[in-house]
């Protein structure tokens, strides 16, 4: 059990805080609100109320006296860089408590972002004439998923943001989507919602990619409502159990959804993962 002090933090907070650290608890993540000051004295956590003034004064004389203490201080305007804080800016919601956990829970526990890598196995014949849609900013995971799926039979299209697949998904027809967490513009979890919320698209496997492995990350996809999650470098036997899994039983093809390419553009597309934010 993690406990969790809080410095000043509002009641509708300490009520959405109370609500994720229930969600969580489902995955065996276990947070608990300290009640006293015996219990704040001994909390690995506290959230800081850093628009309130007492709050950031007993958050210093605390850090103070325990420099291995983690905060996460809560404000309408962060600052942009500080290595030594975790800020979350108002209003608060629960995708940015997952955040700032995560980024705690692996300062706490870095062997998370660790891997091994897996020897390639055969490719399942059912997977051949498939289509994949690979969104990433990265250009070499980009290059290393087309190369790998198209060495399996499958048709691979990439796309650099999240609009941009989102608009090749709307206009075109694919089996499944890989999607990077973090892109630029609307991140992957918006664009999952995006997908998701969309009646002809929200069967479409996605497949979210992340650097890190943050049991938090992956509360968060499954929030956003992603099939599976998969850690970057993808471990090639991981890949093809995810491909096995969502696709082997999967027609090489399907209706497009009544969605031609004139239908929507970019700034259609805009407007829908502006909608998903809410």
């Amino acid at each position: 059990m993690t406990s969790v002090a809080l410095l000043r933090i509002p009641t509708a907070e300490v009520s959405l805080l109370r609500n994720v650290f229930a969600v969580v608890a489902t995955r065996g993540l276990n947070y608990e609100i300290a009640e006293t000051p015996a219990q704040s004295a001994k909390s690995e956590i506290v959230f800081v109320d850093a628009d309130h003034p007492m709050a950031t004064q007993l958050w210093t004389m605390l850090k103070a006296h325990r420099p291995h203490v983690s905060g996460i201080l809560v404000t309408r305007n962060p600052p942009p860089d500080d290595d030594d804080h975790f800020w979350v800016q108002r209003p608060l919601n629960s995708m940015k408590i997952l955040t700032a956990l995560g980024k705690v829970d692996l300062k706490r526990n870095p062997q998370r972002t660790e891997y091994h890598s897996a020897a390639p196995g055969p490719a399942p014949f059912a997977l051949k004439g498939l289509h994949v849609l690979v969104i990433d900013d990265s250009a070499t995971v980009r290059k290393q998923l087309e190369l790998t799926l198209t060495d399996q039979g499958i048709h691979v299209q990439t796309a650099e943001t999240g609009e941009l697949g989102v608009h090749m998904l709307l206009t075109r027809h694919f089996d499944l989507v890989f999607l990077d967490v973090v892109l630029p513009g609307a991140d992957g979890y918006q664009i999952c919602k995006t997908i998701k919320r969309n009646k002809s698209k929200q069967r479409v496997p996605v497949v979210m990619l992340t650097s890190k492995s943050s049991p938090f990350d992956r509360i968060k996809g499954s929030l956003a409502g992603c099939d599976t999650y998969l850690t970057k470098p993808v471990e090639l036997q991981r890949l093809t159990e995810v491909l096995q899994k969502h696709l082997a039983r999967r027609p090489a093809a399907e209706d497009n959804a009544g969605v031609s390419a004139g239908d929507i553009g970019l700034d259609g597309v805009t407007t829908l993962v502006r909608a998903a934010k809410g």
